[in-house]
């Protein structure tokens, strides 16, 4: 198993250090790292290569180098082993009443954790599972507004809700930063003489991003996706940006006889 160590789950740790909630963020954490650890063993029965952990102020995550089979599986595997580690730590209470105060947080982490995987948000195991079992556009709507709405949720609860735990911070940080990361669509940028082939940018999940063509500095016009496989499909990949869109009629008005001025004078 390959372990990684991200530098911002050690500034947090001191943090928690000095703040005095280190305590109950490495029980949250030690939860979420078994968490991964199932993931990870399913996997590589699953038979995929290139594994890693990687220690995150979060927790935990997971990288897969490529893609594996029976991906549900290894999805729900997470959450499957919260309940199971909690369902033996409640027996090991109930044999023996005095270790409960001893288990009581690891029992408590272990099931938030499940539970809150399971919610139909990305990028957490219910949302993936999701996504793949119905692969339709209102579940991508659905997954990113869980995800805005935990975030917002656990943010708000930390600092107007009473609630000073530090796991819940990191988790509302986490998923609102993710969601602006990744869930906003994001107009890619390119420079009216670049070649027509660098306009195609795609995000996260392999949509093409809409295209603010520039000239000088200043946005001259805007492409959407549609319009940008359009052009990219009807000319040379290899002529500029600018007479493409000229060609295809996507060029605005005021620029439009000009380019087209510009283009004969080059003939």
């Amino acid at each position: 198993m390959k372990l990684r160590v991200h530098p911002f789950f050690i500034a947090f740790l001191f943090v928690c250090t000095l703040l005095g909630g280190v305590g109950r963020y490495l029980i949250a954490f030690l939860a979420v790292f078994l968490h991964e650890c199932a993931h990870y063993a399913l996997a590589r029965i699953a038979g995929a290569r290139g594994l890693s952990i990687t220690l995150m102020p979060y927790g935990a995550s997971l990288t897969l180098s490529e893609d594996v089979p029976h991906v549900g599986a290894i999805l729900l595997a997470g959450p499957i082993s919260n309940l199971c580690i909690a369902s033996f730590c409640l027996a090991i209470s109930w044999l023996v009443p005095e270790l409960y105060g001893y288990l009581e947080g690891f029992l408590a982490a272990n099931i938030h954790i499940a539970l809150l995987n399971l919610l139909p948000a990305y990028p957490l195991d219910g949302g993936r599972l999701l996504r793949r079992v119905l692969d339709r556009r209102w579940t991508k709507v659905l997954t990113e507004g869980m995800t805005l709405l935990l975030g917002g949720t656990a943010t708000t609860l930390f600092f107007f809700g009473g609630m000073t735990n530090y796991t819940l911070l990191t988790f509302g940080i986490f998923m609102t930063t993710y969601f602006f990361a990744f869930s906003v669509r994001r107009s890619h940028r390119c420079p009216s003489d670049a070649p027509l082939w660098s306009l195609v940018s795609t995000d996260r999940e392999g949509r093409i991003r809409s295209v603010r063509v520039t000239e000088g500095g200043r946005i001259l016009f805007r492409l959407s996706p549609s319009e940008v496989t359009a052009l990219v499909l009807k000319c040379d990949r290899d002529i500029p940006v600018l007479d493409a869109a000229c060609r295809e009629g996507l060029l605005p008005r005021p620029h439009r006889k000009k380019r087209e001025f510009s283009m004969r004078t080059r003939k």
